[in-house]
């Protein structure tokens, strides 16, 4: 026997029912905003990631030389592919550009629950927009995306780097380290970093920065704490709240939360996180920001947010709060009484699936006792009985499985019976 890859998972039918069923929510808000599908390369050059990110990145890539020996990997996310085809094909056409995908992307960390090497994420993003209305879009289209799975616990958590960028006075290679130790919440290595940087006395506001959250208020508990700067950043986060309040968001589905840093050096501006609070410590279901990455792959400055959320975290979230009903059944199972009729049941069944109902047939050569059986453990509504003495009438019969009930009905009107059912 062959096992499957560490991190990695085999799903069931009822399992893809629960992940479609996320991922067609995400596609019907995102083309309601507006927003086109593309997609883009399960693997890219190393470097593409490399440079996005730095070279310490590719401990955490399915990196590896194909027979080329050129270096790839396989994609851990969307982003970096999707600058990267604006750069080189879609810049010429009109700003802004709203798109979307979704599919599997591959991390080499320690697997954890709802956290694998192989996932599935939802990405969206817009290049060229106005900041400020392409960041509440992003954000509206992410908690919009949420309340259409059925979630009623939504909760998004909104920051701003810019704030933390204007009180830090070092350089952005030193920023960047600085930032990390916050974005992990890492104390140990913050003061590290600042007793370096002979900075000890930011320590104790930036401890006391990050674990700010809540409602508006605290945008001016936070500004005092950094000695009054960042006042852009500030002004632009009360100017974000009046944009999502006319997206229909209510406060009780987000908050200003300082602590929200998102440590890499492309983030820019507004930075946010989601969370499900029912499932505790897996909470973070997804993330996203404005960012600047066009001119790191060559191309002029523009622009940029967007977010990805996690189909197996959204999955777990929707689980826990029973979103997910009974995966859907069968409509009718066709039963063939006898090898003489077995091709006018099938006319019939493809004539059940023709008008868009679920409908199976016996493949097995199973007699009608056990068919009946094997049609009541699939959770069929209905087993259609075709034999010789009712096909005489032109009729089949009908057996309504959780009743127990069977009557004759004309092969011509099957269809609305049972659609009507």
């Amino acid at each position: 026997m062959f096992e499957r890859p560490r991190g990695t998972n085999d799903w069931t039918p009822e399992d893809m029912v629960k992940r479609r069923y996320v991922e067609s929510a995400f596609v019907g808000v995102a083309e309601s905003f507006g927003f086109r599908e593309i997609q883009t390369p399960l693997f890219e050059s190393l470097e593409l990631f490399a440079a996005k990110s730095g070279p310490g990145v590719v401990e955490e890539l399915y990196a590896f030389k194909d027979k080329g020996n050129r270096d790839v990997a396989l994609r851990p996310e969307f982003t970096a592919s999707i600058v990267r085809f604006y750069v080189n094909e879609l810049r010429s056409l009109p700003k802004p550009i709203k798109v979307y995908c979704y599919g599997p992307a591959f991390r080499y960390e320690e697997p954890q629950k709802g956290r694998y090497r192989e996932f599935e994420q939802l990405d969206a993003e817009v290049i060229g927009g106005a900041t400020l209305a392409s960041d509440a879009e992003v954000i509206a289209l992410a908690i919009g995306t949420m309340r259409a799975i059925g979630l009623k616990q939504v909760r998004a958590r909104i920051g701003h780097i810019g704030m933390l960028r204007a009180f830090l006075p070092f350089g952005p290679a030193d920023q960047a380290k600085v930032l990390h130790a916050l974005d992990k919440k890492n104390v140990p290595m913050l003061e590290d970093e600042l007793r370096r940087l002979t900075h000890e006395e930011l320590t104790d506001p930036l401890k006391r920065i990050i674990g700010l959250h809540g409602d508006a208020a605290i945008l001016d508990e936070a500004q005092k704490l950094l000695g009054g700067k960042g006042g852009e950043a500030f002004g632009y986060l009360r100017q974000l709240r009046e944009q999502l309040a006319h997206y229909g968001i209510s406060p009780s589905e987000y908050e200003f939360d300082m602590g929200v840093v998102r440590g890499l050096d492309y983030y820019t501006g507004m930075v946010f996180e989601l969370d499900s609070p029912n499932l505790g410590a897996e909470k973070q279901v997804g993330g996203g920001g404005a960012y600047t990455l066009a001119e790191v792959f060559g191309g002029e400055p523009v622009a940029q947010t967007g977010f990805a959320l996690g189909v197996d975290r959204l999955v777990m979230a929707a689980e826990a709060e029973g979103v997910f009903g009974p995966a859907p059944a069968l409509d009718a199972y066709v039963v063939p009484i006898g090898e003489a009729v077995r091709g006018k049941a099938v006319e019939i069944l493809t004539t059940i699936r023709a008008a868009g109902l679920r409908a199976d047939i016996d493949l097995v050569g199973r007699g009608p006792s056990k068919n009946l059986d094997y049609a009541n453990t699939s959770r069929a509504r209905y087993a259609v009985l075709v034999g010789e003495k009712e096909l005489k009438k032109d009729a089949v019969g009908l057996r309504d499985l959780k009743a127990g009930t069977q009557r004759e009905v004309p092969v011509r009107s099957l269809v609305e019976a049972l659609t009507k059912a």
